[in-house]
């Protein structure tokens, strides 16, 4: 009888967990999900990144470390002496598509933060009639849209002293620098990079325009 109570008692202590175990046993939870979270964080952060990267591998390096005022309310004309690599230059509009963003001269991680960047064509101005403007921005933020824009969608760039209107000629989805973008010589060309995720992984999608008009704005 008293080997029975013996093992009675025993089965029975192994089937009790103290609070102590409990406690473990929530802290250990805890910090898998934590762990889980960090990382999807991590991972995200880092795909955001890459893509930044890629956009600015792309531009000289006197625009690497440009730094700008998000609080800038005035146009800087684009044959202003003041112009510099930061200067808030044009807004760019595609009604239809919901696409508005402030434009800056120049291109880096700090002008896709608040905005588009817009590089041009060596030796030639931007928005001029003489070679490509190229407008970069973020496909997770100021661009989001761009990826809907059709041909024959209304595009315009507001400057300090005209707004030009442009019409999407073309759009297509290939590498950096794709060899297509090089056949086109003297137009707006709007691009973005895909995240990391998704089927058109780490390359770009671009928008061609086609200038077709310009208004002087009201001073």
């Amino acid at each position: 009888m008293e080997n029975m109570n013996e093992k009675s008692k025993k089965r029975h202590s192994h089937r009790r967990k103290s609070p102590n175990d409990f406690a473990k046993t929530v802290v250990i939870f805890v910090c898998v999900e934590l762990i889980i979270v960090v990382g999807a964080i991590i991972g995200v952060n880092k795909t955001a990144c890459n893509a930044v990267h890629k956009l600015e591998a792309a531009m000289p390096k006197s625009v690497m470390d440009l730094q700008i005022n998000p609080n800038q309310d005035t146009y800087v004309s684009l044959d202003s002496k003041e112009l510099d690599y930061g200067s808030f230059v044009a807004d760019i509009i595609v009604e239809k598509r919901g696409i508005e963003a402030p434009v800056y001269y120049g291109l880096n991680r700090v002008s896709l933060r608040y905005g588009a960047g817009v590089s041009i064509d060596e030796n030639a101005n931007a928005f001029g009639d003489n070679a490509n403007t190229f407008i970069a921005a973020y496909d997770e933020t100021y661009f989001k849209s761009l990826k809907y824009v059709e041909s024959g969608d209304k595009v315009k760039v507001k400057t300090a002293d005209k707004t030009i209107i442009y019409k999407a000629v073309d759009v297509f989805v290939g590498d950096e620098g794709d060899s297509r973008v090089k056949d086109y010589k003297n137009n707006l060309i709007l691009y973005s990079i895909f995240s990391d995720y998704g089927e058109n992984s780490g390359k770009c999608f671009y928008v061609i325009c086609e200038k077709t008009g310009e208004e002087v704005n009201a001073k």
